[in-house]
């Protein structure tokens, strides 16, 4: 007869975090990188990519529409009021910066440029769906700005 081999167990705890990790997909995140990804303007003239920097998050710009390709590859920040900056190129240009996570899924606290006025501006991000942001630029006080409409790619 043969013995079957004495096996050390894993505690059954391990076992059942094991499985909730299988089962649910759950991951590290948390819900302020709920922001982090691509993200399209509702006319479908930009794309912005959210990333987490340095404990903030901020965005840069990974497509606009303009003539061609080339022209998009090489258009600069010509409106930019600091002319040492007017040289650099949009595409990849960072035109969100420093939001931080409010909760109930408010990113706020932040600045946003926009090169067509080169003009900067205060900036919120509120999350009405997991796939669906409205991204507001203001001036010293929310209604005196602008909102967006983005959704996730």
């Amino acid at each position: 007869m043969i013995k079957p081999q004495n096996r050390s167990k894993l505690p059954l705890p391990f076992i059942s975090l094991g499985l909730f990790f299988l089962i649910t997909g759950f991951t590290a995140n948390t819900p302020a990188n709920q922001v982090v990804g691509v993200w399209e303007s509702e006319e479908k003239n930009l794309q912005i990519e959210m990333f987490e920097d340095d404990g903030d998050f901020a965005g840069r710009m990974i497509y606009f529409k303009c003539s061609s390709d080339s022209v998009m590859q090489t258009s600069r920040d010509t409106e930019n009021p600091d002319r040492k900056y007017t040289d650099r190129k949009l595409l990849g240009l960072k035109l969100v910066e420093k939001l931080s996570y409010q909760g109930d899924n408010v990113w706020d606290n932040g600045k946003i440029y926009d090169p067509n006025s080169g003009n900067t501006y205060e900036a919120r991000i509120q999350l009405t769906g997991p796939n669906t942001a409205i991204v507001r630029g203001y001036w010293k006080f929310r209604w005196f700005g602008r909102s967006m409409v983005f959704n996730r790619l």
